[in-house]
């Protein structure tokens, strides 16, 4: 037990040390391109890109596994099943040009809430309707400029075995702009580090397995509730195969 919670520790300290060498060369990058481009954040979301490689290249107890699509989508709303805290790192990998919402309050560590907002990361306020209006209101708008959107449908992390039930969010923003789900299935980073738990579960290579489902158009469906019922049979059956 002792030796999993000192590479669970040493896992958080790289994370956060590697983000912290890199983030003055990156925000004077950031601010040099601030004036010039529309949607500066892509910057720093390549470079945290290159930061999460280093992570998992240095952290060997992740074994990543990649089946993705030839040609990954834009301006669409990747949907993904959630069974920990790497899964973030794992996606922000390889999709570009996104912004993602989380319920972990960045708010508490004001270096970890700047540095999220830099990465495209929108923390979500339970119970206050307003802010989660807003959110979804720039959702839309980045979709509609062919952008896209991170969602972990479950609203929580699972154990792995079963989803729980899907949140309507996702589906309700891809019925009204109607642009594609993609379906992602993340399997085996709950038997690294699980929900609640600071230490990880095991000081083994352990493989994570990332595939990525065929897009889903939400015109097939003729509406949410529809769309929604689909989509949760269809993961739900691809994560226990």
């Amino acid at each position: 037990m002792r030796l999993k919670c000192i590479l669970s520790s040493y896992a958080f300290i790289l994370f956060w040390g590697i983000i912290f060498i890199f983030t003055l060369p990156s925000l004077v990058i950031y601010f040099l391109v601030y004036p010039f481009l529309k949607y500066p954040q892509d910057t720093f979301q390549n470079l945290a890109s290159v930061i999460y490689k280093i992570f998992f290249k240095l952290l060997p107890v992740v074994k990543l596994e990649f089946d993705l699509l030839d040609e990954l989508p834009k301006g669409a709303i990747y949907i993904s099943t959630h069974q920990s805290s790497l899964d973030y790192p794992i996606l922000g990998y390889f999709i570009k040009n996104y912004l993602t919402v989380t319920n972990l309050n960045f708010t508490v560590i004001p270096f970890a809430s700047f540095v999220g907002q830099l990465i495209g990361a929108r923390s979500l306020k339970k119970n206050s309707l307003g802010d989660i209006a807003k959110m979804y209101n720039e959702f839309e708008k980045l979709l509609q400029d062919n952008r896209n959107i991170i969602i972990f449908p479950e609203g929580t992390r699972s154990d792995g075995n079963k989803l729980h039930k899907f949140k309507k969010g996702a589906f309700r923003l891809a019925i009204k702009t109607g642009k594609p789900l993609v379906p992602i299935i993340i399997d085996g980073s709950a038997k690294i580090l699980a929900k609640g738990d600071p230490c990880f579960k095991t000081t083994k290579t352990t493989s994570v397995k990332v595939k990525m489902l065929k897009l889903i158009n939400p015109k097939n469906f003729k509406d949410e509730k529809e769309l929604l019922e689909y989509t949760h049979n269809l993961m739900e059956y691809k994560n226990n195969v």
